[in-house]
């Protein structure tokens, strides 16, 4: 994990990597090399996802859609999904996404109070659309000095011009006990977490953060394993970074033993998303 002057987080070295600007939103370059189906991945902020080979079906409790090349898909924060991506011609699927910070929305929100669907395809995207895009994407980067405001502006362009299109995203709602505690866990996920700590970062006692957790139905042990696994797979789409240095960043001092719990999770390996597992289609 690397810094910026202008704040950017670099998740991963080399020329892939995930951008994280704090108080802004994060980008990413999703490359996978098998045909593989995911399940229960919670989204946790607003995304917009641009296929650019191959294509990415998406399951939710509302339904199902599929997005091709140059096509996009939408997704509220909170959403629990299921989803394939499928390599097209080139043996690869790619695509681009960005999300917003939930206080980005609210601007925009409170112009269009009216809510968007929970997951949305948006088809026939027009060349002002892909470039209002790209530019969103670049700005998370920082690289060239870029200001956080204006990096803030071309995020809240891409929103208008779904705007344009008739969708909207919601303002956010009330935060869950599970949904803070997700984001304190997502922090750093490396960490030696304990509900010592965790009580203590969310003002709470153990019993009562047990209780709470348990009205949600889950436990908290299985909620970090959820994070690490969830930021392993990011890791895995997003960056080059070798297996190893995914499990220390997700808390596994081997390898072996953070794949077979990546196996368990997810039904196929860390190398299956790289294609360096040939032919293991799940």
């Amino acid at each position: 994990m690397t810094g910026s002057a202008t704040g950017t987080v670099r998740l991963g070295t080399g020329p892939r990597t995930m951008l994280v600007r704090p108080g802004v939103g994060a980008a990413g370059h999703v490359v996978q090399r098998s045909d593989l189906a995911t399940h229960r991945v919670v989204v946790e902020q607003a995304s917009l996802i641009l296929v650019e080979d191959g294509c990415k079906r998406i399951h939710w409790s509302g339904g199902e859609c599929v997005a091709r090349v140059g096509e996009a898909l939408s997704v509220q924060a909170g959403e629990v999904v299921d989803f394939a991506n499928t390599p097209g011609r080139s043996g690869t699927y790619r695509a681009l996404w960005i999300c917003w910070q939930p206080e980005l929305l609210m601007a925009i929100n409170a112009l269009h109070p009216s809510r968007g669907p929970r997951v949305a395809r948006h088809t026939a995207l027009d060349e002002a659309f892909r470039a209002a895009f790209h530019r969103a994407f670049d700005g998370m980067d920082g690289a060239d000095g870029l200001p956080a405001s204006v990096a803030i502006h071309r995020l809240q362009e891409v929103l208008l011009w779904l705007g344009e299109r008739g969708f909207h995203f919601p303002p956010p709602g009330p935060v869950s006990i599970g949904q803070r505690v997700r984001r304190l866990l997502s922090a750093d996920p490396s960490a030696e977490w304990s509900m010592e700590q965790v009580a203590h970062e969310t003002a709470t006692s153990v019993p009562t953060l047990r209780r709470k957790l348990a009205m949600e139905g889950v436990a908290f042990r299985e909620l970090l394993h959820d994070v690490r696994m969830s930021h392993a797979l990011a890791l895995l789409e997003n960056t080059d970074v070798p297996v190893l240095h995914v499990a220390l960043a997700t808390g596994y001092a081997s390898a072996s033993r953070f794949s077979a719990r990546f196996r368990a999770r997810f039904g196929y390996l860390p190398t299956d998303i790289r294609g360096q597992n040939r032919g293991r289609r799940r």
